[in-house]
């Protein structure tokens, strides 16, 4: 599966069916995509049906599993909330495509899946799920994971089952990403499926239209097809929407800012959309640190500026409800998550939406960090032929109605307000990134606060001081890579 191959075909059938009712620089090669993106030109498309696609090889006529149930365990967190799970239909297009799915999988295998949902917390999440692995009972098929929290406990300490070997599934197919797979791997085996099953997320920038019209603001649309979207430009148009709207010489909530997100990660796409990554690999293919250079220290001095002078603006509680939106009318720029579509559906200012800019207009493509969460599957499992089987045919399914059924409801009932916003999506789904050493370390000692170095240091200190930041936390993060491959390489020699 390419995102640029399979995502777009859809996106273009979906926007064509909501017309037609009236109604989505320093970059290591291991760690980016490298197809080519054209933004503002769409080919002309057929919409794949169930004669003209890919068949899957999984020989359903030859297989029944007597009923037996595929657990997959979950939590109420990001697209997981919305676009994965349904137990029945309700009526809502996107529940009942996804119940669709389930029942085709369910009536092809002979199973029954079932899924159990856990709050909101991913540390909760994992706190819950390991026991249950160590236990070695075989509760759970398929665990859909968060994206940072579990992922290198689970891979180096024998939790996940290697998905080389499961029967019936075609890493080969183009529902599946191999690439990114093997940018996620970092040891002998596959722990973490990348497939259509797994719609992903990435942060984008919310921009307020009508700021633009009133400070005959560049186009930003123009701006992302002519490839000049790029930090200065975007510092610029912040700048420029700032003001002290009551005049009592302070900025608070009630002024206009240029920049806001309700949690500090989403600045972290910053620096990853101007190609830096906080690992590359060494000439054996392990991961090494890569965050001590001149772009990283360049994007530290620019956010502290940004910060000291009143652009960027700081939830007091970091909560939603004290959060500055666009819908204020006081704010020109506004990190999200796609999957938070839900909460800006009811926004009465008019907005549209932008991928992370380019560190300037030599660097070459536009780059968004994939915030979603990774499957995989527990270790414990003891029919791998169903559990194959099952993985396999849900993700094949999942292009048959959810993806364009997920770019029909979120893009044109949600977000796509006008018809650049489908480009726009097209352009962030063309350019999916992992950040590797963020989906292993982010939270991990030493790591995680060079992961998060951006807000940790510009925004939340107001400091762009890296090179002692980078200093205290060097050698505890090199100590978390050694700690792993040690842990990893001990735990795959032992498991053959």
């Amino acid at each position: 599966m390419k995102y640029n191959r399979t995502i777009a075909v859809f996106l273009l059938a979906a926007s064509l069916l909501t017309a037609a009712m009236t109604s989505c620089g320093d970059a290591g090669a291991d760690t980016k995509t490298t197809d080519a993106v054209t933004v503002g030109e769409t080919a002309a498309v057929t919409e794949p049906t169930a004669e003209t696609r890919t068949p899957h090889k999984v020989d359903v006529d030859a297989l029944d599993f007597g009923g037996e149930e595929l657990n997959q365990a979950a939590f109420n967190w990001q697209g997981y909330k919305y676009y994965f799970f349904a137990d029945e239909g309700n009526g809502d297009v996107m529940n009942d495509a996804l119940y669709a799915r389930k029942l085709a999988v369910e009536e092809a295998l002979n199973i029954k899946i079932v899924t159990e949902m856990y709050g909101e917390l991913c540390n909760e999440y994992v706190a819950a799920i390991k026991p249950i692995i160590l236990s070695g009972d075989d509760v759970y098929d398929l665990m859909f994971n968060h994206c940072i929290d579990g992922i290198p406990t689970y891979a180096s300490e024998g939790y996940l089952y290697n998905l080389d070997r499961l029967p019936y599934v075609d890493m080969t197919a183009e529902w599946w990403n191999r690439e990114q797979m093997d940018v996620l791997r970092l040891g002998g085996n596959t722990y973490y499926a990348v497939n259509d099953m797994m719609i992903p997320c990435p942060y984008v920038i919310f921009f307020n239209k009508e700021m633009v019209a009133n400070y005959d603001m560049e186009n930003p649309y123009q701006l992302v097809y002519d490839g000049k979207w790029t930090l200065d430009v975007m510092e610029k148009m912040a700048r420029e929407a700032v003001s002290d709207v009551n005049g009592d010489g302070k900025m608070d909530e009630n002024d206009s800012w240029g920049i806001t997100a309700q949690e500090v990660s989403k600045y972290i796409s910053f620096m990853t959309g101007a190609g830096q990554y906080i690992t590359d690999r060494d000439s054996d293919g392990r991961i090494q640190l890569a965050l001590k250079t001149e772009k990283t220290q360049s994007m530290m001095e620019r956010f502290e500026a940004l910060t000291k002078d009143n652009i960027i603006y700081m939830p007091p509680s970091m909560d939603r409800s004290d959060m500055l939106t666009i819908d204020t009318g006081r704010l020109m720029f506004q990190l999200d998550a796609i999957s938070d579509a839900e909460l800006l559906r009811d926004f009465t200012v008019d907005f549209g939406f932008l991928p992370y800019p380019k560190y300037d207009e030599a660097q070459t493509d536009y780059i968004s960090l994939d915030w979603g969460g990774l499957l995989s599957v527990p270790g414990t499992i003891t029919n791998p032929e169903m559990v194959g089987a099952a993985m396999e045919l849900l993700a094949w399914e999942s292009a048959n109605e959810v993806i364009p059924t997920y770019y029909d409801t979120v893009l044109q009932g949600k977000l796509a307000r006008d018809d650049d916003a489908v480009k726009m999506m097209d352009l962030l789904f063309d350019t999916i990134t992992y950040e590797i050493g963020g989906n292993y370390f982010g939270f991990s000692a030493g790591f995680g606060d060079l992961f998060y170095a951006l807000p940790r240091l510009a925004i939340e200190r107001k400091s762009s001081d890296f090179t002692s930041f980078y200093e205290k936390l060097e050698k505890s993060a090199n100590k978390t890579i050694e700690n792993f491959y040690e842990s990893l390489e001990n735990t795959e020699a032992a498991n053959g």
